[in-house]
């Protein structure tokens, strides 16, 4: 049976969130970021046989008019289309740009990772990112954060906890029995942050959609652009990017000629 992941590209329609760096010269804001993103994902996770529920796939703000709020609304989405695993893509702003780097939220029951592993390894090479880590509903009321930090070499929570998480889209997945993220890429508003995600937006797709391949035991297969055959005994392979040439080249105990970072 296909692994089914549910994406839902935050905000939309009225719902702009943050503005970026560039808004005002370019009109952009978290809502067509996260849509992008989340489509680019989706295409990734197909190519590798991996079904995918998007919970909006336009600038529309799904769930707008339902009583329980939109992110209730498509965390149902997820579980109507009984998916395995949800994540709740958005992006960070603040009002000064000193403000950097990715999170991801879990839910407080969650006792083991793998997904959150991936996003830890592979997100990391763009981004500072905060070991994931839950937020309590009660985080308003007592003005703080209850870590539940991932040990990576284990892959299990600590410091776990029964409380209720704050955020409405993992905390519904998790009541209809999905696990589930709510995944903070960068911040829009920090200008390193900001130009590392616009120039490296397909890697960081490439490095969600692995972190969920191999959290489901699927293998993740480098995108080949082009094979040129040449001599006898020669081959070349053009990637899209030197590092996963140099992934690729590694397995196979190939060279890398040539090439941009």
């Amino acid at each position: 049976m296909a692994v089914v992941i549910g994406l839902d590209a935050g905000h939309g329609g009225s719902s702009s969130g943050t503005y970026s760096i560039n808004s005002t010269k370019d009109g952009l804001f978290e809502k067509d970021y996260t849509l992008d993103l989340c489509k680019r994902v989706a295409k990734k996770l197909n190519e590798h046989g991996v079904k995918t529920v998007l919970t909006r796939t336009s600038d529309t703000n799904v769930g707008e008019d339902y009583k329980g709020g939109a992110v209730v609304k498509r965390a149902l989405i997820c579980a109507e289309a009984k998916c395995n695993y949800a994540v709740s893509i958005h992006f960070n702003g603040f009002g000064t740009e000193s403000a950097n780097g990715c999170e991801v939220f879990v839910p407080y029951a969650e006792k083991g990772a793998g997904i959150e592993a991936g996003y830890q390894k592979y997100l990391g090479e763009f981004f500072k990112l905060r070991a994931p880590f839950a937020r309590s509903n009660s985080y308003y009321d007592r003005n703080s954060i209850f870590d539940k930090k991932l040990n990576v070499s284990t892959r299990k929570f600590e410091n776990y906890s029964n409380s209720k998480d704050y955020f409405g889209f993992v905390r519904t997945c998790w009541e209809k029995g999905i696990s589930a993220d709510l995944l903070e890429v960068c911040f829009l508003t920090n200008k390193k942050d900001f130009e590392t995600y616009t120039k490296n937006t397909e890697a960081i797709a490439d490095a969600i959609a692995r972190a969920i391949c191999e959290g489901y035991k699927i293998e993740w297969k480098p995108k080949q652009t082009e094979v040129e055959k040449t001599e006898k005994g020669k081959f070349y392979i053009a990637f899209e990017e030197k590092k996963k040439a140099e992934e690729f080249a590694a397995e196979i105990g190939a060279i890398v000629v040539g090439g941009n970072e």
